[in-house]
């Protein structure tokens, strides 16, 4: 690591005069307020050229996986790095781009010693979602047909066999009208 002798004293004295981000922008699924990366710069930025800082950030590779890496310089020439892994919800250019902008706003406030959000210790970010899956209308037939073939003892086997012969397809790939169509000829025998 090179030496930051200079870098550190200017980051101090900018520091100092640091106040919190204010909180601009509002999270319409939480209902939050929070401080965009717009608020983050425009926070930061007089101080810094004050103090012959700049923050410098590139989207980039490192070991395979997209990354952001963020720069503090000085006039010096002396500099700090630090390398963030993206980790984009979706798999297309929005996720990616979204992805960035986040990592961007966190890294910008890292490095610099900015404060705006409120410190909840990870918890909201730790909290796992468990999403249940949507089922469809034949798989919600499917089930019911099993539960009556169950109550009336019918091999399950047997009656996709008697499925296939009767219309020509596995029950597998039925949709709900012909699943329940084939419930409603096994409850009335």
């Amino acid at each position: 690591m090179s030496e930051i002798g200079e870098l550190a004293a200017a980051l101090v004295a900018a520091q100092a005069e640091f106040s919190a981000v204010p909180k601009t922008a509002e999270n319409p699924f939480f209902h939050s307020k929070y401080a965009d990366l717009a608020s983050v710069v425009k926070s930061a930025q007089p101080i810094l050229a004050k103090h012959g800082l700049a923050v410098s950030q590139h989207p980039t590779v490192e070991d395979g996986e997209p990354s952001l890496t963020t720069y503090l310089l000085h006039s010096s020439g002396q500099f700090l790095r630090s390398t963030m892994r993206l980790c984009a919800a979706k798999n297309d250019p929005q996720g990616q781009g979204a992805a960035i902008t986040y990592a961007r706003r966190f890294s910008y406030q890292a490095v610099l010693g900015l404060v705006a959000d409120d410190d909840d210790d990870g918890n909201r970010a730790s909290q796992a979602k468990v999403v249940e899956p949507k089922r469809s209308s034949a798989d919600v037939a499917r089930t019911e047909l099993a539960a009556l073939l169950k109550a009336k003892s019918i091999d399950m086997a047997a009656a996709g066999k008697r499925f296939t012969d009767d219309y020509g397809i596995r029950i597998q790939d039925a949709d709900a009208k012909v699943v329940k169509a084939f419930h409603a000829v096994i409850k009335s025998e």
